[in-house]
């Protein structure tokens, strides 16, 4: 009888904590290879009596790459581990699950100095396991840094095993095996392996199409001239099997596609003949930028500056009197080409001869450079418990995506927001005191505006609604003198008239 399979390994789990992981540079040549939002896709098989009784997809997402590695790194355990959050392949956080990885210590290990990484583990690993352990065996090659061990219970023996990418130093193997001892069975088993060794994939479909709109000049030099829309569909009979280990840039596979006019006419023109791709995986730019970084040709290929939306490069040759420019890049989304252009010049009398010039339709929401705009609203005092008291801020851009408020530095859940619509902030229900709010404003593309309003609010005066009673407790003393006095006197008046 099959078992929920994911259900058991949580319970069995459910005594433990994960530890997270990572990152930089230090004088032992440690860092970390991984950027903000790399992602790492893996295949969890969940096997129960000998067969896959589940199986998902998940991924890491790296939120935070940049934490310091101690200098000199001496304990393994002194590791500051980067931040990442786990996802199912539908975006949403395993949540418990992520208690699986509790046999590890580590996600992720500082890449560039492996001997060190190994010789810490020999000695540090066995330490950092959150159980006794037995059988400890580490394995260092070219492509991985592994370990394998064993816990043993009354009769239960439970294996791990783990394996790190020398590359990223990104976990790219995960299991572990709960077996029976008594009745020599397996109980379950999870197996959790990395798509590629370098978390490579693809990040469209086949049959996708991506439109395109050229523009060639440079009809006296013997170019077309031509405005024009075109597009390309990729190929129906399936993408290209992406190596598990990439070692140059050559390595990349091709994707097949035919390209049209925008009327559906096929186009013979090579005009994409210089991009080398009309598309590039997702997954790890950080390797695709070390893969064209050490391109041999040509001599002066350079990478373009870190960009949120796309990832490109140039690169020229001179071939008699012509001098030959060309940038590519792609769009970090789907990996598709996203602007290509290639300009030709007289290298003798520097005159610009012909010009094409590729871009994707669109493409602006992430080329965008354009901050959004916002009015400033003025500051403001008010009495606590007034009505009607709130902050107007109306921003406006082509390409409006979220904004956040903080008040005083503490952040209020972000939201989408519409290009001149107002964003309102309800003061009435704030308490005495000084406010520093404070508006971020972002588009697609990531430019911001930021604007802040200083709200003061005061306390409401006392009034008074009272009466005699009220009055006369409030002047008890001075009744009592006054009684007091008379008291006095009309007792010595009756002395008087007794003498």
């Amino acid at each position: 009888m099959k078992k929920n399979a994911t259900l058991f390994l949580v319970i069995l789990l459910a005594t433990a904590i994960i530890i997270p992981q990572s990152m930089a540079l230090t004088s032992q040549g440690l860092f970390y290879r991984t950027q903000d939002g790399d992602r790492f896709y893996f295949t969890m098989d969940v096997i129960d009596e000998g067969e896959v009784a589940e199986t998902q997809i998940i991924y890491f997402e790296i939120d935070n790459a940049s934490k310091p590695i101690p200098d000199p790194l001496t304990y393994l355990g002194d590791l500051d581990p980067v931040d990442l959050s786990i996802y199912y392949e539908n975006g949403t956080n395993i949540g418990l699950l992520a208690i699986i990885f509790i046999y590890i210590p580590l996600l992720q290990f500082p890449v560039g100095n492996w001997s060190l990484i190994n010789s810490l583990a020999f000695t540090d690993l066995e330490g950092l396991m959150i159980m006794s352990i037995s059988n400890l065996s580490i394995t260092y090659n070219a492509d991985t840094l592994g370990f394998t061990y064993k816990m043993i219970s009354t009769d239960t023996e439970t294996t791990v095993w783990a394996d790190y990418s020398i590359f990223d130093g990104v976990l790219s193997y995960y299991g572990f095996e709960y077996f029976n001892t008594t009745t020599d069975e397996q109980i379950t088993k999870c197996d959790i392996s990395r798509f590629s060794y370098h978390n490579l994939y693809w990040g469209f479909e086949d049959g996708d199409t991506f439109n395109f709109r050229i523009v060639m000049t440079g009809t006296s030099s013997g170019f077309q001239e031509l405005d024009e829309e075109l597009y390309i569909e990729v190929d129906e009979d399936g993408l290209p099997i992406i190596p598990y280990i990439l070692d140059e840039w050559d390595d990349i596979p091709y994707i097949g596609g035919a390209l049209y006019w925008a009327n559906g006419t096929i186009a013979f023109e090579p005009f994409f003949e210089r991009s080398w791709r009309i598309a590039v995986p997702l997954g790890n730019w950080s390797l695709l930028s070390a893969l064209i970084e050490d391109k041999p040709s040509p001599s002066d290929l350079a990478l373009d500056p870190a960009h949120p939306w796309l990832w490109g490069y140039s690169w020229s040759e001179t071939t008699g009197d012509i001098l030959l420019e060309v940038h590519t890049d792609y769009l970090k989304v789907d990996g598709f080409l996203a602007r290509h252009s290639a300009v030709f010049t007289n290298a003798t009398t520097s005159e610009v001869i012909g010009t094409i010039t590729i871009e994707r339709l669109d493409i602006e929401t992430y080329t965008d450079d354009t901050a959004p705009s916002i009015n400033h609203p003025d500051d403001g005092t008010f009495v606590e418990g007034t009505e009607n008291n709130n902050i107007t801020w109306i921003p406006t851009d082509d390409f409006p995506a979220t904004y956040t408020i903080s008040l005083n530095g503490s952040n209020l859940p972000s939201a989408s927001w519409t290009s001149g619509s107002p964003i309102v902030l309800e003061l009435d229900d704030f308490e005495v005191g000084e406010y520093n709010c404070t508006i971020t404003v972002y588009d697609y593309a990531g430019n911001y505006v930021r604007d802040s309003v200083l709200v003061t609010v005061t306390a409401a005066p006392t009034t008074s609604s009272r009466g005699i009673v009220d009055l006369i407790m409030d002047n008890i003393i001075f009744v009592i003198i006054g009684v007091g006095v008379v008291v006095i006197l009309g007792a010595g008046a009756l002395l008087r008239r007794k003498s």
